[in-house]
């Protein structure tokens, strides 16, 4: 007999339905397991969140007489109320009191929904999310709205512990305040969060500190939007319900991210004044997955509010056809870890009590606690920085063209000229020098044959030397553009929550520059200090980029949260600065000042919110004496006088971006769209302008801006430790009051005396 051919079709079939009732039977198991595990766990959740005889929390606020001291320093008291989980902070020379809740003289005149204010009244407020379901909507409540009650409340040492619990929701957020020396602290104790079926996206931690409603108030919320900003209290006020939100150290490219058109947060501070009572909050911990939250009178409330928004998840938009741009939002798992999530409030003196006031308790916060030394003793005349432009590319029919701007011997007689002119107090930055020019990021290294190679710049610098210049070279390790140092985009590059890569593309004709993972370009850096070294280079300029740029890592190979990148940055800037002895960055995170010696282009505008009410130079005021900073570069002001008056009111020093005189047309390139960069051109109003400045703020440059006000409108003062004080005047008209006369669109310098 011959034997039969086996049938593997049947056998197929029959493997795949035995296999299918195995698995069946397993899923039944697994089911029934995952229901006993989930049932179990709600049992257990049930316990855990059980009130077990705790009170359940009250509506309204606290009764004034409840409260008792838990802390006692020098010039401040802490007193705690038991019942509620609030405080008070007395300044005991003036009595004045700060209080974590609504002030209830204003109280019974609240007139939001009660939801909201329960919500305001609570010293908590959490949003939520089920994030298992995408088309579920967040929901913001406070202790009221979820049955929620004080567990384990108790006295420390300096202030008191205490955990919320929201058994409607389970979660459980535990707090500790405490008051050291001249503020109180508040923290979340991040290790002890517990969370039950819904996901924390936000937590709001007495988010009514210190506010005050606009009614018989004069005063304002301070904003650390770009280089200041006040909301003036008002009522009444155009389009009321508008909030400020944004994240400290700027947006977060890898998650979903609204297209405020907003300038970055480089300093976690906010504050508020309300008559001669003010604080300023700084945000100490965990800062990187912080918001600065504020409210304007009419938009959540009659009060005038800001607050921390610490930050445990962000939404996200889940593409599923990039062709078609269907998708849709969700929220990333995880929660955001951090060793810790602290605010400070500083409470402030009558006579200290704006935002100069504001300004010198940053200062000193960063002087004390961060490790920012002030200016040591400067040269007699102010610096004049100077960016010379190497070279870029422009887009070809078949290849990029490169475009010459500044040969390294082209550029001793730029700086030989401007020395010239009697200006020898000079940084130079040096961009553009490496392989393809000034958009090309990857391989710095040699420099550019046709600008004069490694020797020709060795041979610049050592030029620059011969006149005690210094040099900086300008770099961007962020960014890769052409696969070199050894950087494959698919495996090196930094991915957003979707795994796709980042990407940057400021030229339509431009190909797209890819976003470096932090910890590979980390290792790129540390790679190139020995070239910068043996250049002689002075320095590095970080050009935006390292101390700005704080982007998650979600590639798999180096994945870095915004605190692991705050970190890395750190510890680059930390290390460049060891292996050369100077750095400079442009308008960074004040996290890089321990590192930074100079802060290039330094933010001078606001975000134009329509609840501004005025801008300020809050970071010029922080930084003078601490760092030296210019504004734009000179030479690309829209509106060049007022602001050349801009920059001697907020104490800063002129900058310019200059070429060779026989530069290529750079009007097309990638990335320098400047339309005059031949230094010949501006060597006149160099001149003019750095003698002016040098006269208003030569003799000041160590020292701090201790006074900063208007005068009348558009006429600004700005005043300094020595009692020197600048009234700058951008009137048509002159200014004549209180025997101080400014003539129109000019300044006047008066040295010490008393105000006007």
């Amino acid at each position: 007999m011959t034997a039969r051919k086996p049938n593997f079709k049947l056998i197929t079939k029959l493997a795949f339905i035995a296999a299918l009732l195995v698995g069946i039977g397993y899923v039944a198991l697994a089911a029934a397991g995952l229901w006993n595990h989930q049932a179990e766990v709600a049992s257990l959740e049930e316990g855990l969140f059980e009130a077990k005889g705790a009170a359940p929390y009250q509506a309204g606020l606290p009764a004034e007489n409840g409260f008792e001291a838990v802390g006692e320093s020098d010039t401040l008291k802490l007193l705690a109320n038991k019942a509620s989980g609030h405080f008070q902070v007395i300044h005991k020379a003036t009595g004045n009191i700060w209080r974590s809740y609504p002030d209830p003289q204003y109280w019974q005149d609240e007139t939001v929904p009660a939801t909201w204010k329960n919500n305001l009244s609570s010293p908590v407020m959490v949003e939520y999310v089920n994030a298992k379901n995408y088309k579920s909507s967040s929901v913001t409540a406070g202790l009221i709205e979820n049955q929620g009650y004080l567990e384990n409340f108790q006295v420390t040492e300096n202030g008191f512990k205490v955990t919320f619990v929201l058994p409607k929701v389970q979660f459980k957020i535990p707090v500790e305040v405490s008051l050291q020396g001249d503020y109180v602290e508040t923290k979340i104790i991040d290790s002890e969060i517990v969370e039950g079926a819904l996901s924390l996206l936000n937590i709001k931690l007495y988010p009514l500190f210190g506010a005050q409603p606009s009614v018989g108030q004069e005063g304002y919320i301070l904003l650390p939007d770009g280089s200041g900003s006040l909301i003036h209290f008002k009522e009444n006020r155009i389009m009321p319900q508008l909030t400020y939100n944004e994240s400290v150290y700027g947006q977060d490219l890898s998650y979903y991210n609204e297209n405020t058109g907003r300038q970055r947060i480089a300093m976690p501070v906010y504050g508020i004044k309300s008559g001669e009572q003010a604080f300023v909050a700084v945000i100490s911990q965990g800062e990187a997955f912080a918001n600065v939250y504020a409210a304007p009178s009419g938009a959540v409330g009659r009060s005038n509010w800001a607050t921390t928004e610490w930050q445990y998840r962000k939404r996200f938009f889940q593409s599923v056809s990039k062709s078609t741009g269907e998708g849709f939002y969700t929220y990333s798992g995880e929660k955001f870890a951090a060793d810790a999530r602290a605010t400070r409030y500083y409470p402030l003196a009558p006579d200290k009590s704006d935002y100069a006031g504001m300004a010198e308790v940053y200062r000193n916060y960063l002087i004390q606690e961060q490790g920012v030394k002030p200016l040591a003793e400067p040269k007699k005349d102010i610096p004049l920085y100077v960016d010379i432009v190497g070279a870029d590319i422009e887009k070809g029919l078949f290849a990029d063209s490169y475009l010459k701007a500044t040969t390294t011997s082209e550029a001793k007689e730029l700086v030989n000229q401007i020395y010239g002119l009697g200006i020898h107090n000079m940084q130079i930055h040096y961009s553009g020098w490496q392989q393809d020019g000034y958009s090309t990021h990857g391989g710095y290294f040699p420099v550019d044959k046709r600008l004069g190679g490694n020797d020709g710049m060795r041979s610049f610098i050592a030029f620059a030397h011969t006149r005690e210049i210094p040099v900086y070279l300008t770099a961007n390790y962020t960014l890769n553009t052409n696969g070199d140092d050894r950087f494959w985009w698919r495996r090196d590059g930094l991915r957003n929550l979707a795994g796709t890569v980042l990407e940057e593309q400021n030229n339509e004709d431009q190909d797209a520059a890819m976003f470096v993972s932090p910890k590979f370009y980390e290792k790129v850096v540390a790679g190139d200090l020995k070239d910068y070294k043996s250049l002689g280079a002075d320095g590095i300029y970080y050009e935006d980029s390292i101390g700005q740029q704080v982007n998650t890592d979600f590639n798999s190979r180096y994945k870095a949260s915004r605190a692991d990148v705050v970190a890395v940055q750190s510890s680059i800037l930390e290390k460049s600065k060891e292996a050369l002895g100077s750095l400079a960055a442009n308008n960074v995170n004040f996290y890089a000042l321990g590192q930074i010696d100079h802060v290039h282009r330094l933010s001078d505008d606001y975000s134009y919110d329509v609840f501004i009410s005025e801008e300020i130079p809050f970071a010029q005021i922080v930084l003078h004496g601490l760092r030296t900073y210019t504004l734009e570069w000179s030479n690309l002001r829209d509106e060049f006088e007022d602001e050349f008056l801009r920059s001697i009111e907020y104490g800063a020093y002129p900058a310019y971006v200059l070429s060779g005189d026989a530069a290529d047309d750079l009007k097309k390139s990638y990335s320098l769209w400047y339309y005059s960069l031949n230094y010949k051109d501006w060597l006149d109003r160099i001149s003019a302008e750095y003698a002016k400045t040098n006269e208003a703020l030569g003799d000041v440059q160590s020292e701090f801006i201790t006074e900063h006000r208007t005068l009348a409108p558009k006429v600004k003062e700005t005043a300094y430790s020595s009692g020197k004080r600048i009234i700058v005047n951008y009137n048509e008209t002159d200014y004549n009051q209180n025997g101080v006369f400014v003539p129109a669109k000019d300044y006047a310098v008066i040295k010490g005396g008393t105000k006007p």
